[in-house]
């Protein structure tokens, strides 16, 4: 497939950055563009043309790309983004979303709107123009990325990942014939996630309060059975880890912390019990959902301040 390939090593080391910074507004309009890393003497760009997609492949060092709303539009514009994290890890903000990128992440957003996407080491990334009408209806209004709250929007994200992740490998080898047919997979597997994505928001307007509660309710059931985990209880509501952790975001303490409390103050409990009689140490710590009787000590003194016998009562170790 027909490539164009930009890169700033033919340039002088002190204009390394500048150079950058105009192929980067060259093919997608007025941006700012910064330099992390002195020289950017291995800064590639190659273009592709995909039937009416713009597909690179960027390999850059650390740096910094933003749009203010002080900058005008463009005819590059006319278009939305698609992002692909290939390698290294990077953020993207955009209103009020921020989305952490790792590799196969990707995010979708609209370039009319102020955004920033920092990558603070070396990166190789994957980018697609996609015209605006090609999107009509589907609401790209704001900064989409690959998470979703349910495993059907979770399965859909990773197919469109994977599926961007190998296109970008095998553009350079590919036929021009073949962009009507990559350009439409693309476009069929991002129109499906977005439209999932909006079905989502529609049935689950009020989710993180939900779900929260859900959590809470999950791991009062379960709190005793040493299996029980993040991944466990993603599975149990049907909703992707990330998505757990953000159902927490405005908590005092992170959902790991939340299981091991809660399995501490059981254990606490029955400590105090005086009907329960004097059950060993390492048989509580196992009944209570700990591994072993040392991590349980270790977990219940940094927790309340003195090992399990302290607060046993009637132990007459209660007092050493």
């Amino acid at each position: 497939m027909h490539c164009i390939r930009q890169h700033t090593r033919h340039v002088a080391p002190s204009e390394r950055a500048a150079h950058w910074a105009e192929i980067n507004r060259r093919h997608f309009g007025h941006l700012d563009v910064d330099a992390m890393d002195v020289g950017l003497d291995e800064a590639e760009l190659n273009c592709f043309q995909v039937d009416d997609l713009r597909v690179y492949r960027i390999q850059v060092p650390a740096h910094r790309v933003s749009r203010s709303a002080r900058h005008d539009q463009d005819d590059l514009d006319d278009c939305y983004k698609l992002l692909l994290q290939l390698r290294g890890q990077g953020r993207i903000r955009q209103g009020q979303r921020q989305f952490d990128l790792r590799p196969d992440d990707w995010s979708l957003y609209d370039p009319r709107q102020p955004y920033a996407i920092d990558n603070r080491e070396r990166t190789s990334l994957l980018a697609v123009q996609i015209p605006r009408q090609r999107l009509r209806g589907l609401g790209v209004s704001e900064l989409h990325t690959c998470e979703s709250p349910t495993h059907g929007g979770v399965g859909l994200a990773a197919v469109l990942g994977s599926f961007l992740k190998s296109m970008s490998e095998q553009l350079p080898t590919l036929p021009d014939d073949a962009g009507a047919a990559l350009a439409e997979t693309v476009l069929g597997l991002l129109s499906a996630t977005l439209a999932r994505r909006q079905a989502e928001a529609a049935e689950h307007a009020t989710l993180p309060a939900v779900l929260n509660a859900r959590v809470r309710q999950y791991v009062q059931t379960h709190w005793a059975d040493p299996a029980l985990d993040i991944a466990r209880i993603a599975a149990a509501m049907r909703c992707s880890k990330r998505h757990l952790y953000r159902a927490f975001d405005d908590e005092s303490a992170t959902l790991d912390r939340y299981i091991w409390k809660t399995r501490l103050n059981q254990a606490r409990q029955r400590l105090q019990d005086r009907s329960a009689g004097q059950q060993p140490i390492g048989v509580l710590a196992l009944a209570c959902g700990f591994r072993s009787a040392a991590h349980f000590s270790r977990m219940f003194k940094a927790e309340f301040g003195l090992p399990p016998r302290g607060v046993r009562a009637g132990d007459p170790m209660a007092s050493s």
